[in-house]
Order: C-alpha cells, then sequence, then structure tokens
C-alpha cells in the first residue's frame, strides 16, 4: 500500500490518475510530466523502473519529496514547465494533463476551451525526448474533440488502451507512438 500525503495546493490523485496505474504497461526509463503528489511516478518506481518526475509547481516538488522519502524510493525529481528542464530520453513518457475544456479555473485541470491548451504543448515536443519505440501514456475526455487532436498529430499512433466513464464524461487512455 502506498503512504501518500496530499496538499489542498496540488491535484489529489483521482480516477484519471488509477486508470493509469492499473492500465499504463511503461518501459524501464520513465518520465512523469506534472507529477502532482507523486503517486504514478512512485507506483512505478517501487515496482523497479527507473523515474524521473517533474511539475511546474514547487508545492508539488516539495511534495513528490516528501512522498518518494515516506515510500522509500529514490526518484529523480525536476521543477519543469513540460520539457524545459528536461534533457533525457526515455522508454515511457507518462502525462495526466489538464484536459477538461475549460478557461480561468485552476491549471490543476483547465485545458483553456478546447481542453488541449496544455496538451497539445506538450505533444509538440514529446516525441523529442523518447527512445527508439518508447511510447506515451495519457488521458484524455470525451468532452473534446479527440478526433481533431488525433487528425493535428499525425507524427504519433494513437492506441486507446482504456476507458471510464461517468454521469457527465469519459476518460481515456491512449498510448502514443511516433510513426517512423
Amino acid at each position: 500500500m502506498l503512504n501518500i500525503d496530499y496538499s489542498d495546493d496540488v491535484y489529489r490523485p483521482a480516477e484519471d490518475t488509477y486508470l493509469i496505474i492499473d492500465n499504463a504497461i511503461p518501459g524501464n526509463k520513465i518520465l512523469e510530466i506534472g507529477s502532482g503528489t507523486g503517486i504514478i511516478a512512485i507506483h512505478f518506481a517501487l515496482k523497479n523502473h527507473d523515474v524521473t518526475a517533474t511539475d511546474i509547481d514547487e508545492n508539488a516538488i516539495e511534495l513528490i519529496r516528501k512522498n518518494a522519502k515516506n515510500n522509500h524510493v529514490n526518484i529523480k525529481i525536476i521543477k519543469s514547465d513540460l520539457f524545459e528542464n528536461v534533457y533525457e530520453k526515455f522508454d515511457t513518457i507518462i502525462f495526466n494533463p489538464p484536459y477538461l475544456p475549460v478557461e480561468n479555473e485552476s491549471l490543476q485541470w483547465a485545458g483553456g476551451s478546447t481542453g488541449f491548451d496544455t496538451i497539445n504543448q506538450f505533444l509538440n515536443d514529446a516525441y523529442k525526448h523518447l527512445n527508439n519505440n518508447g511510447s506515451i501514456y495519457t488521458i484524455l475526455s470525451d468532452l473534446t474533440d479527440i478526433k481533431g487532436l488525433i487528425n493535428r498529430y499525425k507524427n504519433y499512433e494513437f492506441k486507446k488502451i482504456k476507458c471510464e466513464s461517468f454521469d457527465f464524461e469519459s476518460i481515456l487512455l491512449f498510448q502514443l507512438k511516433v510513426i517512423q
């Protein structure tokens, strides 16, 4: 059982978090963008993966450090706005982005009017940080134009891994691979 502390300032693990934990099959060297509490990074570090966790928020960075220590795992922790301070390549990149199509709300979940403000920035650079045959795991919402996103990023193959439905939306876990 994971020993995770929470903070009101940092995104709390929710259904989207566990959709990734329960269904992603990452390679050995993992980068998690926007780690929040660090629960995903810690989960995979406990399974002997080499994990780097990033977040843009200093409160999240401190929480990741605390939770990693509480769970006796060694993960590399970097304060970074997406790939700003990331210089390595990875087998797997995990990103649970702010995907809701709303504006002027918390950056933890607000993805702008289309829901894609942050994921667009991420996908523009993610392939540069993947090893050959690497993959990306990310969450998208059916409240957004997923087909439009897929059509925009022809350099990625999108594979739907799992979907979880609620009264108001469905969230989908996708695995992306770079098309060679």
